[in-house]
């Protein structure tokens, strides 16, 4: 399972999926069906959305398990006591076995008084994974890991092991470079978004000096981690998802070029 993530470029399959936030969050198109696009369009594998392989029919099921271009398990299990909420943390840990997906994704909850009990119960869905695997914790607005602090103390806790972060560069609460200050090497990958002051998401090309300069920095402090393009202009507003991967492909461009040292 062990594979390089360095400098990789993901296309999460949350963007194109307009059931994301919905009630049932049931999967409104089969990621079987991009995933030549994606490969041909130049991303290096898919931060997967756990629902298109949960929720999907066994034939879907099949083609993603087969497909070998699964490198994140994109996972909103949740961390409080409960039967049902470990039923779902066994149901994630089978997943990401099935997949052979060589990192998954996961979110704490908002309740700082529940810390004790999310961290015991990450350290025991740990368990249930394979040792290789990158367990990368979204440091994300309305979390209890959502400042710099809060998120290194949180991997404190958790102790040597297979604990990771993802941070958002383009859109986290307090400075990037605080983020690398506090927690350092543990942060491996990068969820990419961009939003204007009114909180609707843009492609990177509507901030360039913003994304090139955040991108620097990380270059500087020595980041070699991976990338996922997690949300671009038009979730929320437009939809249609041909526009949407559109719109994923120039960030994807600009990204490659930022990154690579090629501005052009």
């Amino acid at each position: 399972m062990a594979q390089s993530y360095e400098n990789k470029l993901y296309i999460g399959t949350i963007l194109l999926e307009r059931n994301r936030w919905a009630a049932e969050r049931k999967p409104s198109y089969a990621v079987s069906d991009w995933q030549e696009r994606f490969r041909e369009d130049g991303f290096d594998g898919m931060e997967l959305w756990e629902n298109h392989a949960l929720l999907a029919d066994e034939r879907e099921q099949a083609v993603l398990e087969a497909s070998g271009c699964v490198a994140i398990v994109n996972s909103y299990i949740g961390f409080e006591d409960g039967d049902e909420a470990e039923r779902k943390r066994y149901e994630a840990a089978a997943l990401v076995k099935r997949l052979r997906a060589p990192a998954v994704k996961f979110n704490l909850g908002a309740d700082p008084a529940q810390l004790p009990v999310y961290l015991a119960n990450v350290k025991r869905w740990a368990e249930l994974l394979p040792s290789e695997c990158r367990i990368l914790c979204e440091c994300h607005p309305g979390t209890v890991a959502e400042h710099p602090d809060a998120a290194a103390e949180m991997l404190r806790r958790l102790g040597n092991g297979p604990f990771q972060a993802i941070v958002h560069p383009f859109y986290c609460l307090g400075e990037l470079g605080d983020w690398f200050k506090k927690l350092g090497s543990a942060i491996t990958h990068a969820h990419v978004q961009l939003r204007d002051g009114d909180s609707h998401f843009i492609r990177l090309s509507r901030r360039p000096e913003l994304v090139k300069d955040r991108l620097d920095l990380m270059r500087r402090i020595g980041f070699r981690g991976s990338f996922t393009l997690e949300f671009t202009e038009g979730v929320r507003v437009n939809e249609d998802r041909e526009a949407l991967y559109e719109a994923a492909l120039e960030d994807l461009q600009i990204l490659r070029n930022l990154w690579s040292g090629n501005p052009s």
